[in-house]
């Protein structure tokens, strides 16, 4: 959510004045923090994701949503905010974890020095986002008594989705708790790599001008609608997507403060040319390391969040549209951007993040057609 806010301030819809990237980013990192929690909401009822027998916001919500700062930038494609796959690369950086020390060590002297206004407002805002501080629409922020860490609850929804865990326990180095779902997809990561490896095949035959076809369009598609299958079962009835919005959007933010020289970065004396160099000032600061591949890590969200949206909506129906992952540029005739680069920036940074090459086969996983009963 937050990504795309920054984006439709840039390119607004009608009647509104366009910003700068640099002005449309201070903005959203200098709102309050209600305003914010309105249009996550905003964006929450605009993506209708039980349609067509739909729960749509009552009459006091929307009128409350109204008020807000950006009431006039409702999304017009949804769903408005990253895949999940987005927020578990982000957090296996470690940044919310070093973020948190940042709060508690502004919030409870003057360790980090005094914190500017923008950088308290930040401050009051990332509380709200990430950590649960009250708001009147904190419920919506997928925790309470019953799920009372957020941490937690992302962890939980990345392990029924990928199958994953973080590459870390909790912040003093111990094992992390959380409630871990008996139904979770282990075959996620091998299907994924598979799939990245075949897709290298064929990108590398694009430019084979003579000798061996090593495409197979045919394995291509059976490993998307694999992967398909996998994802969407845990999706039925829209199960995770709150709290895909939410981890999306807690991420998302701790991204863009990282994105350049954002108040707080000064704030910390982390100025840098990169995140991934940032996080690791501030990690210092804190004394807590972030992971030691961040960089390729932060390099792949949105790209990896592309390719996995993709996948779910079922673009590739069939081995003729398998060229949708590997080509450049679209054949004649169709609508359907291709997604080439951004296949190709996963390969390269998954394997730099994994220590695993993913441009040479070691074993193949085996698949099979399945059909995805009672999802959307």
């Amino acid at each position: 959510m937050i990504p795309q806010l920054v984006r439709t301030l840039v390119n607004p819809p009608g009647g509104q004045t366009a910003l700068t990237p640099a002005d449309a980013a201070a903005k959203v990192l200098g709102a309050d923090p209600f305003d914010l929690a309105l249009y996550l909401e905003q964006v929450w009822d605009a993506a209708n994701v039980w349609a067509p027998n739909g729960a749509p916001a009552g009459p006091a919500r929307r009128a409350l949503w109204s008020t807000a700062e950006f009431f006039g930038y409702t999304p017009a494609v949804s769903p408005a905010w990253d895949h999940l796959g987005y927020a578990y690369l982000l957090e296996n950086t470690r940044m919310a974890q070093i973020m948190r020390r940042v709060v508690q060590s502004f919030r409870s002297g003057e360790g980090l020095g005094v914190p500017s206004v923008a950088t308290q407002r930040w401050l009051d805002a990332t509380e709200s986002l990430l950590f649960g501080a009250a708001n009147p629409v904190s419920a919506w922020l997928s925790t309470s008594s019953v799920r009372p860490d957020p941490e937690a609850v992302r962890r939980n929804a990345y392990w029924r989705l990928f199958g994953m865990n973080l590459a870390f326990g909790t912040d003093d180095n111990k094992p992390f708790v959380y409630d871990r779902a008996a139904a979770t997809n282990t075959t996620f990561v091998p299907l994924l790599e598979e799939l990245l490896y075949e897709v290298w095949q064929a990108m590398t035959n694009l430019r084979n001008l003579s000798g061996v076809n090593s495409a197979d369009d045919d394995r291509i598609y059976r490993l998307a609608e694999q992967l398909r299958f996998v994802l969407r079962s845990r999706r039925q009835k829209a199960v995770l997507a709150r709290e895909e919005l939410v981890a999306c959007t807690a991420l998302g933010w701790l991204s863009l403060s990282l994105d350049s020289n954002t108040p707080v970065v000064v704030d910390l004396r982390a100025q840098a040319t990169s995140p991934a160099d940032r996080l690791r000032i501030i990690g210092e600061r804190v004394g807590l390391a972030p992971h030691s591949r961040s960089s390729a890590l932060i390099s792949m969200a949105e790209e990896l969040s592309l390719l996995l949206r993709t996948l779910e909506a079922n673009i590739i129906t069939g081995p003729q549209f398998a060229w949708v992952l590997y080509a450049s540029t679209a054949p004649l005739g169709s609508t359907v951007t291709p997604l080439g680069p951004t296949s190709r920036r996963v390969i390269t940074e998954w394997s730099a993040a994994t220590g695993r090459d993913l441009k040479a086969r070691k074993s193949p996983v085996a698949v099979q057609a399945r059909q995805l009963a009672g999802a959307r």
